[in-house]
């Protein structure tokens, strides 16, 4: 099989179902808004990626997730929220990302006024201005956060049906899992479920099967990462049998010790059980990564060609939330695109 060609792969449309916006706003984007904002900033490039990027040294979740603050910092102005929504629409689509689903909590974004609903709006219009200028398609989902109460939870539910159709597709629950397992959301995601919502959850992250299993059976269809279904082969084949899609991160599971060394990684023993799987950078500028690095990364590891790429792609579009119109337009474009690719090879 024909090892991928970086500028080749930079070239193919891509699909993406697992980018946090406020783990992706580029360096550039953070010093626009901070400056709008009379944020202070370290002045140097060097000092300003250490505070938001987690590098190689990096020793857990909890670090990770402390990468988030600094941008967090700057998300509590309309304004911005829009700027860092539009900014990285324009980014993925250098690498011809032609569908993304992009996360964010709105409560995150309400410590210095904003509404919830302010912050979805000002999101959603950076979505579509992005989309008017480049092209690409994008949809929203929100996260509800497991530290918080249950009351800033339901009102990320009631979020999402409100909007469901008008940007937003889906719901997520997203933070320290290991510290607030799966079990503990029970209700709001019955709520979730009741509303017809289509529904993704951060689980196996943490090295616990167990949240995996949970959530699916709350009405997770798509967990994200679930890397700890390498460890349980009983959980892994109930997976498969559900029809579950896990969206994997390969770069941000490394930084944050899901998964110790490469060696560890189970991308293989997860494709070779039947498991659907989809390909995600989690945070591009967090971990530094974007869908090209993630693909050659798995390439340098498993050799998955153009093959391995058009089916970890078509797997996206098909777990995707997007209406099933969009859907076969996306699947249609790929096929034709890596036809071709496949003919000059």
């Amino acid at each position: 099989m024909d090892s991928l060609k970086q500028e080749i792969v930079e070239k193919l449309p891509k699909v993406e179902l697992h980018c946090h916006l406020d783990g992706s706003v580029s360096r550039k984007t953070i010093r626009k808004i901070a400056e709008a904002q009379d944020y202070p900033l370290p002045s140097s490039e060097s000092e300003l990626r250490n505070l938001v990027q987690a590098g190689e040294d990096c020793q857990s979740l909890l670090e990770y997730i402390g990468k988030f603050d600094t941008v967090l910092d700057c998300l509590q102005v309309e304004e911005a929220i829009t700027e860092a929504a539009y900014d990285l629409i324009g980014d993925v689509k250098a690498e011809n990302v032609a569908y993304i689903e992009v996360r964010f909590a709105p409560m995150l974004s309400t410590h210095k006024g904003l509404s919830a609903d302010q912050v979805v709006q000002a999101a959603l219009t950076g979505f579509k201005k992005g989309e008017a200028d480049f092209g690409v398609k994008s949809r929203g989902i929100l996260c509800m956060m497991r530290h918080h109460d249950d009351q800033r939870n339901r009102e990320v539910v009631e979020l999402t049906k409100e909007y469901l159709g008008q940007g937003i597709v889906g719901i997520d629950l997203a933070g320290d899992e290991a510290s607030y397992p799966a079990g503990n959301y029970k209700e709001l995601v019955k709520l979730a479920n009741d509303y017809d919502l289509p529904i993704t959850l951060h689980a196996g992250e943490c090295g616990c099967a167990g949240n995996v299993r949970e959530s699916v059976d709350m009405g997770a269809t798509r967990i994200g990462h679930g890397i700890a279904l390498k460890d349980d082969p009983e959980i892994l084949a109930y997976c498969v049998e559900q029809g579950i899609t896990v969206e994997i991160c390969p770069n941000s599971n490394l930084q944050t010790k899901t998964v110790t060394e490469w060696s560890d990684y189970p991308y293989l023993k997860l494709k070779e059980a039947g498991l659907n799987i989809s390909l995600n950078t989690d945070n591009r500028t967090i971990t530094d990564t974007n869908l090209t690095k993630e693909f050659m990364t798995l390439d340098n590891l498993y050799q998955i060609g153009y093959e391995g790429m058009q089916e970890l792609t078509e797997n996206g579009i098909k777990a995707s939330f997007t209406e099933e119109s969009m859907k076969k337009e996306l699947l249609a474009f790929v096929r034709k695109e890596y036809q071709e690719v496949s003919r000059n090879a």
